[in-house]
């Protein structure tokens, strides 16, 4: 395979500390409060105080802070901001939005703009596994079940699971079938999946997304963890979350010991069942991050790593609920990770959060406790579209790619005027 894109600078490996998340969405509160006021001069005190708060300055971060230097006519420090910005390998289209408009026919900014346009050039370092022939399928999560020698992935909107089977001609369409599963599960979409070989089992979450067509009132925000015959689709055990606000288990991993790790995406809490399951219990060993998503074991079994969307790589010591962030280079882009698979000393990050969406190898270092380089394996594709998450068969790493999410409305259905078109499954080596 052709050499990935490589970003690269030395930093130091220290962990960044944990944020006070009632402190942080105050100070974003209030920022967001001097913006509309257009209190541009309290506004840039405001940023400047979050962005003390955070691990590390985010893409966000910046653009947000080269709007409030522009407003303020610091055109040298928007440009520095924007330059910040351009250096994370992603792209942005300042004609596009009001507050950096101003900055598009500026001679200063025009190296910054065509660096980040040869940025949002296409990279194709992955191969088509296969297409799956339903458009609008939406397969928000896969696994692998080693006893059928089957993946198996999760749809949002057909509330269900399907076993796939790879083509004997890679890029041809795979063959579904459904995983027949009960109607009390069926009535939410089914978000996350994972396979057990310990207890050979099916674990899935299902979720009641808020605003969602077709879900009763009463039951949106409500969500479970359910394991599952990987046959039958009987359920076996199932564990619903009582957190007294809207919730989703959108993420999971499966230990090799079968200690499932679940994220809840909109309460910011992480999870674990463990043990024999006839007595397993749903335990939250985290809580605080803002959106997490996969959680993923570190080699050492002591620390998880779980994407928190808008901030960067969590680290949590599920012994003690501790919470620190993954330091990394800032020319990095580590935010809008929605996939996250561990391989030897590189984590496999799906990025649908960034502009341009890609795929990207973050190459650790040996302790894993900081990001060394970044490597970009597929971005700005047709057949990559919006992919969601990753997992390793037989040397191959497998990512679902156009799944759609960008397709639809709050409500969970289709924008008008827009259609589906067939998702994938891309593989490469690790």
């Amino acid at each position: 395979m052709k050499r990935a894109t490589l970003l690269f600078l030395f930093f130091s490996a220290l962990p960044a500390p944990a944020l006070d998340h009632v402190h942080f969405l105050e100070l974003n509160k209030q920022a967001s409060a001097f913006a509309k006021q257009q209190d541009w001069k309290s506004l840039r005190a405001s940023l400047i105080e979050i962005g003390r708060e955070m691990p590390a300055a985010t893409p966000t971060y910046m653009l947000r802070m080269a709007s409030v230097e522009t407003h303020l006519g610091n055109r040298a420090e928007a440009l520095r901001w924007m330059e910040r910005y351009a250096a994370t390998g992603l792209t942005y289209d300042v004609t596009q939005d009001d507050d950096l408009k101003p900055l598009a026919g500026d001679k200063d900014y025009q190296p910054i703009a065509a660096r980040m346009q040869a940025q949002a050039r296409p990279v194709a370092h992955a191969q088509l596994a296969c297409t799956l022939p339903m458009a609008d399928l939406m397969p928000e999560d896969l696994t692998y079940v080693e006893s059928s020698g089957t993946f198996v992935v999760s749809s949002i909107q057909h509330h269900t699971l399907y076993r796939v089977r790879l083509p004997k001609d890679a890029g041809a369409d795979c063959r579904l079938e459904e995983i027949p599963l009960a109607e009390s599960l069926r009535r939410w979409p089914v978000v996350a999946v994972s396979a057990d070989s310990q207890r050979n089992l099916l674990w899935a979450t299902i979720a009641a997304f808020p605003g969602f067509s077709g879900i009763a009132k009463e039951e949106q925000g409500k969500t479970a963890l359910v394991a599952l015959n990987p046959d039958s689709g009987k359920v076996t055990k199932r564990f619903d979350l009582d957190a007294g606000e809207p919730a989703v288990f959108g993420d999971m991993s499966v230990g090799k010991d079968g200690t499932v790790f679940v994220t809840d995406s909109l309460g910011g809490g992480v999870y674990r069942v463990r043990g024999p399951l006839e007595t397993a219990k749903l335990e939250k060993i985290a809580e605080g991050l803002f959106s997490p998503q996969t959680p993923v074991l570190a080699a050492d079994g002591r620390r998880l790593f779980v994407a928190d969307y808008s901030i960067g790589i969590a680290v949590i010591d599920p012994a003690t609920g501790r919470v620190e962030y993954l330091p990394h280079p800032e020319n990095l882009a580590v935010t809008g990770l929605d996939g996250l698979h561990l391989a030897g000393d590189s984590l496999i990050g799906v990025q649908n959060g960034t502009d341009p969406e890609r795929i990207i190898r973050l190459r650790l270092n040996p302790a894993q406790t900081a990001i060394a380089a970044l490597e970009i394996v597929e971005q700005a594709t047709p057949r990559l579209g919006e992919p969601t998450h990753a997992i390793e068969v037989s040397g191959s790493i497998y990512v679902t790619g156009n799944v759609g999410w960008g397709k639809i409305n709050d409500d969970g259905k289709l924008k008008p005027g827009d259609q589906f078109t067939q998702p994938v499954l891309l593989r490469f080596k690790p």
